[in-house]
């Protein structure tokens, strides 16, 4: 039904007048008069029963002066009293009807006298809390707590920033949690962390084309603006790289596909194969149609058609490896060297690098036979020394040559070879001297080695040669062994030489020149080809070098290994596209317009046109003399006028002026146009063009960037702008950015304001006007819902269910509560609940373990610790499990590193069920994703394991250890506290601690506990949580199963329970509580949950919901659901008090 605040209570202070005008109403008179009555029968009650018996037996040890356990009885004095402090009477009547209190050596009432002493506190109480049921208490505004902040701030920004690192702790208050007003104060010194940390996340904030983005890490320099985007254009790149091996082997298979195969069509084979469709069907019409292509080589067209068949399954032939490296020798033949596309140097003039590079990267699938020379430098991989023992395999030096093209062949001359430490010839004696330089004609000399006669050193066609030069003709192989010995004296050093064409007929018969150093014969394949441009055999290949260099360019893209995509030249920051092969033959046209995208954001995010003429002015007047000129003396590359177009007139005419370009009278144009002048007035030309871009772009951002600031305010705020702030906002941006602010700054700026607010960084519901409860709003309470189940704010379902109004009904609650909890982000609520309940939430912090102690034990092992609980409740959440599994639940979740923590049946079964899952994954049966080391699965078998339910996981037994050593009073204490409720008095000052370590024990745990609680005050507390504590012996300090202490002792896991049961380990234990401790389980649960729920202490009031809590969880199997539902549409959740 629609809830409506006519079905809350009214406090008795709050009907006054109300009751004034039903006085003259007839029969009202005996209605009045039981209110009195009541309260007389209460003073009746404390007078003639609690009184009195609390000055028969408590007073002695519980007044004024002694006080003992903190508990003063004397200051109790009439009904009101017990209560204003009704938590301290729940747990005097606990006792007392617990046989706990009086102490066996004081005065014992009878038991009449416990029973109606407990009987009227109850009365008392139980009438309290019906006349005030549903009310919704104090609840005051409060900061987010660290957790809240920084999952609001992951859901506006989508990073996960955590801002709040550096903030203390969050105290805890109400039932224990910190989401309490009384709690979260605060102070100067953390308004200025707030500040801080507002301001980090500003920093993230960066200006897209599109408008406002954040990037997962501070943007606060121009590197990292190029980090950011140029990683977007890099990671397109390798997601589309183009593995050329994959793409020949799979149009091999297609050639020779299956039956089952035959009907795809080239697209739809690269398709089922994840390639390009456009450059497999490109490079699958060209191997096609090889037999019908104009001078294409024979020998390449006989290794494609003699790559043989073989069935889908079968491994690809070594046919066809050796037709991949052809293509691959091609591929270096007709494109020739690329040449150097980052210059270090400083010497470099970057408009004509520029032109360079835009050059090659038009050309990068298009042959030109500019490049054949009759010569090549070859150089060798260095010579490695033998190795110990002797028997491993030898060196040899390897040199090649044979005619190319099917030509008639050249001879070719060797010129100078030489070994060297360096990469290139020595330029004069000092360099040959420095690089140990040793002619091969010395040092074959030195070994006296047959392959001296076999090199016709000093010899050519004509007679004589240079000296330590030799000339080969025809098809040649020569293998020259490298001795032990050679080894040795030639280590580190490479083969350096010159070979050239020689011969009347050099020009018409290119060659092919191989020099290695291997341990078998290299693949003719890596051979350098000697050619002119001029020979016949070139001209005949050009119709197919000119289609292979279109299939087959030299890169698809370019991105250089240690600087990215810069445009290359020395100290000046700038970008160069060049990917023309990728995106003419390989992408789809939505994949184009997604890379053109990235470049766009590229060029915008790191202004790089302006950036890159800023570098330019200033390595033109440091680096190179162009500049130093005092005309140009008005030029500086931190002028903000710089880039203005009067600016960028005057320089380029006068640059121009200084290349000796003649001009037309005044203007840009030049007289005569040459190369040099096509180069810097393209330059200049490129340069305005990005400005505009930039400055054109920038406006359209900025706008749409304010915009969308305005709705994440919204967003940020939980709940509509109202015209105020949004002028305030809006406001703030115009003053910042008349104070010279850049768009993006000032956008950062508002956002700091934002995140500042009391709007965003406090959750308070507004006050009503009048003096009774009334509905929150529904905006205020998608805050409290999303809140207590996500600690984050509203997401957009609930901001549209509070729009409409919706949101206050029953049963748009009930379905928001359901999408809530099928939401990943629950998981916020298992870690922040039961883990600041059952104390486990702060454990990667706060570990007590002695890692000293345990050296296996290490920060992969914490977190997995305490991420078990999270995964185990958040499934129990999502599944509706019953919730009592938290006591003796059979399943538990792990990953990799905990399932070997834990060991034995547990390991095997995760590792059983990885298997499972990654078949899963394999098959596409399931919505299973590949299994990693961080993969999380569900595992059974804890009781057979010896654990169960909460008991038994790690992150528990070792919080509540003492270091290198079990702790059975930590464990004992919170299972009877924690989990299960019960209080007990803090412990005398003076009590002994136990030794830190066992191992140095000559006696056990269990023994010196006994005579550590020997003392009759010490065990009245301590018999009913040590055994609890001892059934959890058989697992050490970090919580792996052990049957031996430190010191070798056996293990005695077994306990009397303080009702005289007896249980061994945790299994006993579970069975235990489950069926005896059961109901203190429900009510701790339930108390804890609405005080959480609420974000405020549990009053007397909330008893008959608690009641109700208690009653629905046992109707209803448990199910955690039932428990949501009770709350979410109690009072106390949707009404806001005065």
């Amino acid at each position: 039904m629609q809830f409506n605040s006519n079905s809350v209570n009214l406090r008795p202070a709050r009907v006054t007048s109300l009751l004034l005008r039903l006085l003259s109403l007839p029969g009202l008179l005996s209605t009045l008069a039981a209110f009195p009555l009541a309260r007389a029968d209460e003073i009746a009650a404390f007078n003639t029963t609690i009184q009195p018996y609390l000055q028969q037996y408590c007073i002695e040890c519980h007044n004024q002066q002694q006080a003992k356990g903190e508990l003063n009885l004397a200051r109790f004095q009439n009904p009101q009293d017990i209560i204003s402090n009704f938590r301290r009477w729940q747990a005097v009547i606990e006792f007392v009807e617990g046989g706990e209190m009086p102490p066996a050596e004081s005065r014992q009432p009878s038991l009449e006298e416990s029973r109606d002493l407990v009987n009227a506190v109850r009365t008392i109480l139980i009438s309290e809390a019906r006349k005030n049921a549903g009310d919704p208490g104090l609840v005051l505004p409060r900061r987010l707590t660290n957790t809240e902040y920084d999952l609001s701030v992951q859901q506006l920004t989508g990073i996960d920033i955590r801002p709040t690192h550096d903030f203390p702790p969050d105290p805890a208050a109400g039932e224990g949690f910190n989401n309490t007003g009384e709690a979260l104060s605060m102070s100067p010194s953390l308004v200025k962390k707030y500040l801080a940390a507002a301001q980090r996340v500003s920093d993230h904030l960066v200006l897209r084309t599109t408008g406002l983005s954040f990037a997962p890490f501070p943007v606060t320099s121009w590197n990292d603006r190029r980090t950011l985007a140029e990683d977007s254009v890099i990671r397109f790149y390798q997601q589309h790289k183009v593995h050329l091996p994959g793409y020949i082997e799979a149009a091999w298979r297609y050639r020779t596909a299956a039956a089952d195969q035959s009907d795809l069509t080239p697209a739809q084979f690269a398709q089922a194969n994840k390639l390009s469709p456009h450059y497999f069907q490109r490079l699958h019409t060209f191997l096609s149609s090889l037999a019908q292509q104009p001078g294409c080589p024979p020998d390449f067209l006989q290794a494609w058609a003699g790559i043989p068949a073989v069935s889908t399954a079968a491994p690809a032939p070594p046919e066809l490896a050796t037709f991949i490296r052809l293509v691959d020798r091609w591929q270096r033949d007709l494109h020739g060297p690329e040449g150097q596309l980052i210059k270090p140097n400083a010497g470099n003039w970057p408009i004509g690098h520029l032109a360079d590079r835009a050059r090659i990267a038009a050309h990068r699938n298009k042959y030109s036979g500019d490049h054949f020379r009759p010569t090549a430098f070859l150089r060798t991989s260095p010579v490695t020394p033998a190795q110990q023992p002797s028997g491993t395999e030898e060196q040899s030096l390897w040199i090649r040559i044979q005619p190319a093209f099917a030509s008639a062949g050249s001879p070719v001359i060797i010129r100078n070879p030489v070994f060297s430490k360096h990469d290139q010839l020595p330029r004069n004696a000092d360099e040959a001297a420095k690089h140990e330089v040793q002619s091969l004609r010395a040092v074959l000399q030195s070994a006296v080695t047959p392959e001296l006669t076999t090199l016709p050193f000093g010899q050519n066609i004509a007679g004589e040669a240079p000296e330590g030069s030799f000339i080969l003709a025809g098809t040649a192989l020569i293998r020259i062994p490298l001795s032990s010995e050679l080894r040795t004296t030639l280590a580190g050093k490479r083969l350096l030489l010159t070979a050239e064409l020689s011969g009347p007929a050099a020009d018409q018969n290119p060659m092919l020149v191989q020099c290695e150093i291997s341990t078998s014969e290299p693949d003719s394949n890596s051979a350098q080809l000697l050619a002119s441009a001029a020979a016949s055999a070139v001209q005949q290949l050009q119709p197919f070098a000119a289609a292979f260099c279109n299939v087959f360019p030299n890169r698809f893209f370019y991105v250089d290994s240690g600087r990215g995509l810069s445009a290359g030249f020395h100290l000046v920051e700038g970008f160069f596209r060049d990917d023309r092969p990728l995106v003419q033959l390989v992408l789809t046209d939505a994949e184009q317009r997604e890379l053109d995208t990235l470049w766009s954001e590229l060029d915008f995010i790191t202004e790089s046109t302006e950036t890159l003429f800023r570098g330019f002015v200033w390595f033109e007047r440091s680096e190179r003399e162009v500049l130093h000129d005092p005309r140009f003396d008005f030029l500086r590359s931190e002028d903000p006028e710089l880039i203005q177009p009067a600016m960028l007139e005057r320089f380029e005419k006068l640059y121009l002026d200084k290349l000796g370009i003649k001009r037309r009278d005044d203007t840009l144009e030049a007289e005569q146009p040459d190369e040099r002048y096509r180069i810097v007035h393209g330059f200049f030309t490129a340069v305005r063009q990005g400005l505009l871009r930039q400055s054109t772009l920038m406006d359209v951002a900025a706008e749409q960037g304010l915009q969308d600031l305005l709705q994440l305010a919204e967003k940020a705020w939980r709940h509509p702008l109202t015209q105020p702030q949004q002028e305030a906002l809006t406001g703030l941006y115009q003053r910042l950015r008349n104070e010279g602010q850049k768009p993006e700054q000032a956008l950062r700026g508002v956002l700091t304001g934002i995140l500042m607010s009391p709007e965003f960084s406090y959750l308070y519901f507004p006050a009503n006007a009048g003096q009774q409860p009334e509905p929150l709003s529904g905006w205020s309470l998608a805050s409290r819902l999303s809140f207590f189940l996500w600690s984050s704010l509203p997401d957009e379902h609930l901001l549209e269910a509070a729009r409409d109004g919706s949101l206050t009904t029953d049963t748009q609650l009930r379905q928001q509560l359901q999408r809530m909890l099928a939401d990943p982000r629950i998981s916020s609520f298992a870690r922040e609940f039961f883990g600041q309940w059952l104390r486990f939430r702060d454990f990667p912090e706060r570990d007590p373990i002695d890692a000293a102690a345990f050296t296996w034990y290490d920060a992969e092992l914490r977190l997995a610790m305490a991420e078990e609980p999270v995964r185990v409740f958040t499934q129990l959440l999502q599944q509706d499990r019953p919730l009592t599994e938290l006591l003796n639940g059979d399943t538990t979740m792990l990953n990799e590193r905990l399932a070997r923590h834990y060991g034995g049946i547990l390991e095997q079964r995760f590792q059983q069920a990885r298997s499972a899952h990654a078949q899963q994954a394999v098959t596409g049966s399931g919505a299973a994703a590949p299994a990693d080391v961080q993969t999380w699965l569900p595992v059974e078998g804890l009781r057979e394991a010896g654990r169960g339910g909460i008991f038994g996981m790690a992150v528990v037994l070792a919080k509540n250890s003492a270091g290198d050593r079990t702790s059975p009073v930590k464990r004992g204490f919170w299972s009877v506290h924690h989990l299960l409720g019960q209080h007990f008095p803090p412990p005398p000052a003076d009590v002994p601690e136990l030794p830190k370590s066992e191992a140095g024990s000559d006696r056990t745990i269990r023994e010196l506990l006994v005579a550590h609680v020997a003392a009759p005050q010490c065990a009245m507390c301590h018999r009913h949580f040590d055994s609890l504590g001892l059934a959890l012996e058989g697992f050490d300090a970090t919580g792996r199963a052990r049957t031996h202490d430190l010191a070798g002792r056996p293990i005695d896991n077994t306990a009397v329970l303080p009702d005289g049961s007896t249980a061994a380990g945790i299994p006993g234990l579970a069975d235990y509580v489950a069926a005896k401790r059961r109901d203190d389980f429900l009510e701790t649960l339930c108390r804890r949950f609405l005080g959480y729920a609420l974000g405020r202490s549990v009053q007397l009031s909330d008893q008959p919901l608690l009641d109700d809590m208690k009653t629905a969880l046992e109707q209803n199997n448990f199910r955690p659901t039932v428990l949501f539902e009770k709350v979410i549409l109690s009072p106390q959740f949707r009404l806001r008090g005065q």
